[in-house]
């Protein structure tokens, strides 16, 4: 778990324990800000790669019906398909993360802008909100893609 501390100028760190260690952190400062700035910066790149093959994929490519034989790149429409998927997958891990740093941030806004409750939940309170916010998230995700497999209507052969 990241031990937060501040530098002289205010600027908040992070100090990294090692695996197994409780005690006081040692080793590497981690700054949060470069932390953010580097995860916002790869974020940016993922999303911007995802819209880009999705672009390709659009305009590039006839329908998806009609796309065999066709490549561009030494990549055919099932593999450009393919990077996108996995670009998606990337921006969301990311994105997760990202929501992950800014937890507490979140849960104050929620608390007090949204709910206007004037005490903020405990830290321990916010990642069991967070933990069950995930595990609903991926439960209503996971019941859209099963009624889409028993709904989905194949062809007759």
């Amino acid at each position: 778990m990241p031990i937060p501390s501040t530098t002289e100028n205010g600027e908040e760190l992070l100090k990294i324990p090692p695996v197994g260690e409780n005690t006081k952190a040692k080793g590497p400062k981690v700054s949060r800000t470069l932390l953010n700035f580097w995860l916002d910066a790869t974020l940016l790149v993922a999303i911007t790669f995802v819209g880009w093959v999705s672009v390709m994929m659009q305009v590039v490519f006839p329908a998806p019906t009609a796309a065999g034989g066709w490549e561009l790149w030494g990549m055919s429409f099932n593999q450009w398909r393919d990077a996108q998927f996995i670009s998606l997958c990337v921006c969301g891990l990311l994105a997760l993360e990202h929501v992950v740093l800014h937890w507490k941030w979140v849960c104050n806004v929620i608390t007090t802008q949204v709910l206007r409750i004037k005490d903020r939940p405990h830290e321990g309170s916010q990642a069991i909100y967070g933990v069950g916010t995930f595990i609903i998230i991926l439960t209503l995700m996971m019941v859209g893609i099963i009624a889409a497999l028993i709904s989905v209507k194949r062809p007759h052969e």
